[in-house]
């Protein structure tokens, strides 16, 4: 209860005043006046260093990310591929004096596994692109981060 009423007290002598004047960056970090600037001095400050870490790194965390590009999955229907196929099955069969119907299903199906296969290498391919697309993003916004702080901490503020 002590602490409560102590609490209180010291809200209500304006010991709170400090944390009003606290304020987060663009991307969260937390920025403290240490040099008892102005909140209108702040808000300048915080958008001047925006601006530079922005040019500096190329990274604009006020901005949503670009969209993620996806390619066509050529899975909505059978291709000529499979056709071809299917029918080259049917003809080495008939060559062979054998079944036609099993050769064709053969080629049916070694088509579709061959377009199976492309299918998976197009989609690591397009996982792989993102994945890179991710971890400049991130290497940017670092950059960015680490150019806020250093502009403000140089203007007398604490960032953490």
């Amino acid at each position: 209860m002590r602490n409560a009423l102590l609490l209180a007290t010291f809200v209500l002598a304006g010991g709170a005043l400090p944390l009003q004047s606290m304020a987060r960056s663009p991307t969260g970090q937390v920025v403290y006046p240490a040099k008892g600037q102005s909140a209108k001095q702040a808000d300048q400050d915080r958008y001047e260093c925006h601006d530079w870490a922005r040019e500096q790194s190329g990274f604009d965390p006020t901005q949503a990310p670009p969209p993620a590009a996806s390619t066509p999955s050529g899975s909505a229907q059978p291709g000529g591929a499979m056709v071809r196929g299917a029918a080259g099955g049917a003809a080495v069969a008939e060559l062979a004096d054998r079944d036609a119907g099993k050769g064709a299903a053969t080629g049916l199906l070694g088509s579709a596994l061959r377009q199976r296969a492309q299918q998976q290498q197009t989609l690591s391919a397009e996982q792989q692109r993102v994945a890179q697309q991710q971890a400049a993003r991130l290497q940017q916004r670092s950059t960015y981060d680490r150019g806020f702080g250093a502009c403000m901490e140089a203007r007398g503020y604490v960032v953490k």
